[in-house]
């Protein structure tokens, strides 16, 4: 898995490529413990093949971390398996997810 981390003031895009699984989850899991202070914090998901529970656990530690903080959260760029997962354990419902954008034609 690829991690990527951008940082702007005080927000936060961490983007993903490849599979958020039982090995990669740890290494997203570090990027998010380094957050200290954030006003913002986007899980950016367009490259994102796979994600398993423990990837899962990870995407809920980042929005408890926001919380606590009073930051904004978001998952976004999710694509159609990964957003399965997150049907199927209803975090669809607590957290703001929103689907891979369509291209413009």
């Amino acid at each position: 898995m690829i991690i990527n981390v951008e940082i702007n003031d005080l927000n936060f895009i961490i983007r993903t490529a490849g599979w958020l699984d039982t090995n990669a989850a740890p290494a997203l899991g570090a990027e998010i413990e380094k957050i200290v202070k954030a006003e913002s914090i986007v899980l950016d998901f367009k490259e994102l093949e796979y994600i398993s529970s423990s990837g899962i656990r990870q995407v809920v530690a980042a929005y408890k971390k926001a919380k606590a903080m009073e930051a904004e959260f978001s998952v976004i760029n999710v694509g159609n398996a990964v957003m399965e997962v997150f049907t199927l354990t209803n975090l669809d419902q607590k957290i703001h997810i929103l689907p891979l954008a369509e291209p413009v034609k």
